[in-house]
């Protein structure tokens, strides 16, 4: 990069002249304005369209000091120094503003996300141009010095890029009227007002380049102030940067559940209007107060303090009810804590009425269980006692006509039946009792009845049982309806079937249960008539659908009975939740 002592040397449409200031003060106010909009707009810098505006404030702040710096600095080396870092906050100012519109107007895809980048390129390579240029002068030729004004002689890079901001501006004001004639409601307003600032800043900016003052007043920095101060307005009265933080107050505000801010000490920040309704039995004000010392009388609560990690859990509070907490640790940036969130939602009246849903299940289970056991009285020992009653009639007849054998003979029948009953009795009130403690160990409960059903009837019972626990497989309405099922079974074996063994299987695969009884014995035709009526297949019918499974009977006669019944887990455990 070349050096040129006078003006004369260089056309002034090559010449970018920096002259001196003589408002310096004006040129600092506009400079702290723009810091302080930055600032107050940071509070939103989740938004990305607020991130990208306090971007382009705290750019034009660096803009008009670095003016400044050039202006009042008397070694050459500062004002080319601090005239690069004027011409690279006005190079950044590109990017950031197609970003600040993509972002207010809600436009995405490929195509803008290809126009960003080849915006950073554009921009990367005018400011590697600008750093390297006194090798090459691609972005300045050369700089003017005559110990009063200062000046730099503008290259073919620069003014390519003068001419793709310029452009850019244009282009985006144009598309800008484009999509808020497509857009509708506030967001057609927000997209209106985007053109607003780069008109307003480009008119100082060419007043400022080609040297045009107005009065006392420099164009540029008033350019500047105005733009940031009445863009910053018209989004704040429209709602664009402090969208989100709105929205997030309103809902805090009205929410019933209880949300209390501490800091990293422990001590309470904030309480949105639940909390302080819900604990103002604690104290008037809560704010303020470590967060231990306010809630210790409720200890668990207390505890919640020491938490350090996203936490989801429930917590009974004694004379308040149950609740369940969420805390949320804050973090900053370099991941330093500052504090915590903690939501309370009150699920007093929830676990009532899941308490009384349970409670309704289970008298409702018990009418069925009572139905069950009625129509097995009717159906099975109603019946006996009556068959019972007209063979000891039998046995009194003959006994009068003097038919001792014959009489013997019945007497047998009726003391085979007594046993017969006495055994359906015992099976009943032991599969009860395993049934009613279901839930402590299904397995174990199964084994004993195993090992009590094989000792009383001699028939061998072989259980065979999936690798792993079955412990939490099944809800407890699972496990009961199973064994029942697996008990009904090995009755109808007993009673029917003429076996010597039974094999109970049970296996887990594809989130299912399948649990499978079969026999050798004598078998049957579940197509016949009076099968299809058979009490005993209706009950465990009766008991797979209750808890969402499915009963299959598979038997031919001389060729033993397989019964297989199968339960979703995802079904069984849904249905246990909407019940719970």
């Amino acid at each position: 990069m070349s050096f040129f002592s006078t003006m004369s040397d260089v056309s002034s449409l090559q010449l970018m002249t920096y002259h001196p200031i003589k408002e310096v003060w004006f040129y600092l106010l506009a400079a702290t304005v723009l810091t302080a909009l930055a600032g107050y707009c940071w509070r939103d810098r989740r938004a990305p369209a607020a991130l990208c505006w306090v971007f382009s404030l705290s750019l034009r702040s660096i803009f008009l000091l670095a003016l400044v710096m050039v202006s009042v600095s008397p070694a050459l080396a500062d004002k080319v120094f601090w005239a690069k870092v004027q011409q690279i906050s006005a190079s950044a100012t590109i990017p950031t503003f197609f970003l600040l519109v993509v972002s207010v107007a809600g436009q995405k895809g490929r195509i803008v996300r290809a126009v960003a980048l080849a915006l950073f390129a554009i921009t990367a390579f005018a400011i590697l141009s600008l750093l390297t240029t006194g090798w090459h002068g691609w972005f300045w030729r050369g700089v003017v010095w005559d110990g009063t004004t200062f000046g730099v002689v503008r290259g073919p890079v620069y003014w390519c890029f003068v001419a793709a901001a310029y452009l850019q501006f244009l282009i985006l004001s144009m598309l800008c009227i484009v999509w808020a004639r497509r857009a509708s409601g506030l967001r057609r307003w927000q997209i209106a007002a985007l053109p607003v600032d780069p008109l307003i800043s480009l008119a100082g900016h060419v007043l400022w380049a080609i040297d045009q003052q107005a009065g006392v007043i420099p164009p540029l920095p008033l350019a500047f102030m105005l733009s940031g101060m009445a863009w910053s307005w018209i989004f704040f009265r429209l709602r664009v940067l402090n969208l989100m933080s709105l929205a997030e107050s309103t809902v805090i505000g009205n929410i019933d559940d209880s949300l209390i801010i501490t800091d990293d000490r422990g001590y309470i920040l904030e309480l949105n209007p639940s909390a302080q309704r819900r604990f103002s039995c604690i104290a008037p004000a809560l704010t303020g107060r470590h967060f231990a010392e306010a809630f210790a009388r409720w200890p668990a609560m207390a505890a919640l303090l020491d938490i350090n990690e996203v936490t989801e859990g429930e917590i009974h509070l004694e004379g308040s009810g149950d609740f369940s907490y969420h805390v949320t640790p804050l973090v900053s940036w370099g991941k330093l804590s500052i504090g915590k969130a903690i939501v309370f939602h009150d699920v007093t009246r929830l676990r009532e009425a899941q308490a009384q849903i349970v409670e309704q299940q289970k008298a409702l289970s018990i009418m069925k269980e009572r139905e069950r056991l009625g129509r097995e009285l009717h159906d099975g020992a109603g019946q006996v006692w009556g068959y019972l009653s007209l063979n000891l009639q039998t046995v009194r007849s003959l006994l009068k006509g003097g038919q001792l054998d014959k009489a013997d003979e019945q007497v047998g029948k009726v003391i085979r039946t007594i046993k017969e009953m006495n055994t359906d009795a015992r099976e009943s009130i032991f599969g009860l009792k395993l049934a009613a403690a279901g839930g402590d160990d299904f397995v174990i409960n199964l084994q004993d009845y195993l090992e009590w059903y094989a000792d009383t009837n001699g028939i061998d019972a072989e259980l065979t049982l999936p690798d792993g626990s079955m412990a939490g497989l099944l809800p407890h309405t699972g496990e009961v309806q199973l064994l029942r099922i697996i008990q009904e079974a090995l009755t109808n074996i007993r009673k029917h079937a003429k076996a010597s063994k039974a094999t109970i299987r049970i296996a887990v695969a594809d989130r299912r249960v399948i649990a499978v009884v079969e026999d050798d014995g004598c078998g049957f035709d579940p197509a016949a008539p009076a099968k299809r009526k058979s009490f005993g297949l209706q009950i465990m019918d009766e008991r797979a659908g209750e808890a969402g499974g499915r009963l299959r009977i598979e038997s031919a006669p001389g060729e033993g009975t397989k019964v297989t019944v199968e339960f979703s887990l995802d079904k069984v455990a849904g249905d246990e939740n909407a019940v719970g």
